[in-house]
């Protein structure tokens, strides 16, 4: 167990030096002493890494990195014996929503990278089954050494966790691109150390462990997303079959007032089961940070007549709709001549475009665009240069507002987030991700890090656009973890009834409150 400076003094709430001590102590006995970590230099990666850094408000005191269940389940016996605060992640990738820092200063980091195992692969049902340390490069690598015949979802970067990802309620871009909605069978330690799991999986006996959704009484899977009730150890998530043709398609229209219709007319595609997958609206700073910074592209404010011109150069539209489709070759010939058909009467000057290929076929040479690759399940990290729009040393926060899929009220959250955005000197970056019934708002906050005024107001900027948007209706599905406890208060009704009965919730299961305490805006009662 190695200490350094820093780390050294970060003492959780509540917790004596001596007792935490004692507690890594016992640790290291468990799980050996190279995985037991208190060298500055390591616990620095599970901070924020866009964080201010003067703050030191959410550094963990120390890392811990169990192999087994058996040993994340001997981490939160001794933790719970000694009342020490556990935060859990699984790669630590969640950046723009706080990375793998805790909310609560100097809380042990519970990280599950070295439990990397894929442990089934389900080719004749369609489902895998993994443990948290397993990222989409290595479940996509696997599927593809198997053959090729099975696509999972994914997000746009591959180094996160499957697992992480999923309970975080994660998107990807298949037709399972709602990641939570994909599991069936969980398993979770709990706060006593206790083994659970879930589903179908509760029977010892039972054949369809992943293939059932539920079992047999209340359904719980739930209760461990986005959660401080357990720590979940491994999780079985479909995945789609290869298609015979793959279709990504692509619609641009030229102004900004198309937005409604493009929206109105994908709902109409998503409800009558055209468009499977989880289309995206974006606008085109994405594109343009992919390729150059900022710099290379605006020497001023972004007004509308510059977003035209750098549309222009981009041959892009104001608005930009990309979806995918997939199934045999006759089913799809008729689907793309469906999605022209009723994007064009929306807009009639949009431009649409598709590229069918074979499923066999989907590679960098048949399908060159990132963006279209990865609703065919083929992540990459090349999204990391948009951070770069700011400066070489980029940041950012994503803002993540929930709406119901009408023209309306996609619009509306457009005009809120950017009039934020711009009255704080950021740039409006709109990334929209529709389902049949509502949508997710992407905003992002892209700021340069070696400028310490502009990390202050981009995190100011992001708590004063959270209470505004859930003022107006549209709280978010996600949140940055100095954000969550004012997220929480928005889920007020009944005088805050669905909080005060997780609350009840977390100090049933988990008494002495050492399981990632304030996650979500649950807190346990000695800290409340």
């Amino acid at each position: 167990m190695i200490t350094d400076g820093i780390v050294d003094d970060l003492v959780p709430l509540g917790v004596t030096r001596e007792v935490r001590d004692a507690a890594l102590a016992e640790m290291a006995e468990i799980l050996g002493d190279a995985a037991v970590h208190r060298d500055d230099a390591l616990v620095e990666e599970f901070r924020d890494p866009y964080d201010h850094p003067e703050w030191d408000d959410h550094w963990p005191a120390a890392v811990v990195q169990p192999a087994s269940v058996e040993e994340v389940q001997a981490v939160v016996r001794i933790a719970s014996r000694h009342g020490v605060p556990l935060w859990t992640n699984s790669q630590a990738k969640n950046n723009g929503y706080g990375g793998a820092a805790p909310r609560l200063r100097g809380s042990i980091t519970v990280n599950l990278r070295r439990m990397n195992r894929i442990l089934e692969v389900n080719e004749e049902l369609g489902y895998v089954v993994v443990e948290p340390g397993v990222t989409f490069y290595e479940l996509v690598d696997e599927l593809a050494r198997r053959g090729g015949d099975w696509w999972p979802s994914t997000p746009d970067l591959g180094w996160g966790s499957v697992v992480g990802n999923t309970v975080d309620h994660g998107v990807g871009y298949t037709e399972f691109g709602d990641h939570a909605a994909s599991v069936s069978g969980m398993e979770i330690v709990l706060p006593d150390g206790e083994l659970l799991r879930t589903g179908m999986w509760a029977s010892s006996t039972s054949a369809a462990a992943h293939v059932h959704p539920r079992g047999f009484g209340p359904d719980i899977e739930g209760l461990f997303m986005q959660s401080n009730l357990g720590i979940v150890t491994k999780l079985g998530r479909r995945v789609s079959p290869r298609p015979e043709v793959y279709a990504p398609l692509r619609f641009h229209v030229p102004e900004k007032d198309d937005l409604a219709p493009l929206v109105e007319a994908a709902r109409t595609l998503l409800l009558e089961g055209t468009i499977r997958n989880i289309p995206v609206i974006g606008g085109i700073l994405g594109t343009a940070a992919m390729r150059a910074p900022r710099t290379a592209w605006l020497d001023g404010p972004l007004t509308d007549d510059e977003y035209r011109r750098v549309a222009d150069e981009l041959d892009m539209g104001w608005w930009n709709l990309r979806a995918a489709l997939y199934g045999p070759a006759r089913v799809v010939e008729a689907q793309l001549a469906r999605c022209e058909e009723v994007l064009r009467a929306a807009v009639p000057a949009g431009r649409f475009s598709a590229i069918p290929v074979a499923g066999t076929d989907v590679d960098e040479r048949t399908i060159p665009l990132h963006p279209d690759r990865v609703q065919a399940g083929r992540p990459s990290q090349a999204l990391l240069k948009s951070i770069e729009w700011r400066g070489p040393d980029g940041g950012h926060i994503e803002l993540s507002p929930v709406g119901a899929l009408t023209g309306e009220h996609v619009v509306r959250v457009g005009q809120i987030l950017r009039e934020e955005m711009e009255a704080s000197g950021f740039d409006f970056w709109p990334s929209i991700c529709l389902t049949p019934r509502s949508f997710i708002y992407l905003g992002v906050i892209n700021f340069d890090r070696s400028d310490p005024e502009r990390i202050r107001a981009a995190y100011d900027l992001y708590e004063r656009a959270v209470r505004r948007l859930g003022g107006e209706g549209y709280p978010v599905y996600r949140g940055h973890l100095r954000g969550m406890d004012a997220i929480a208060d928005q889920f007020d009704w009944n005088d805050h009834a669905y909080r005060r009965f997780v609350q009840g919730l977390k100090d049933a299961v988990d008494p002495a409150g050492i399981l990632s305490p304030g996650k979500q805006g649950i807190w346990p009662q000695r800290l409340r």
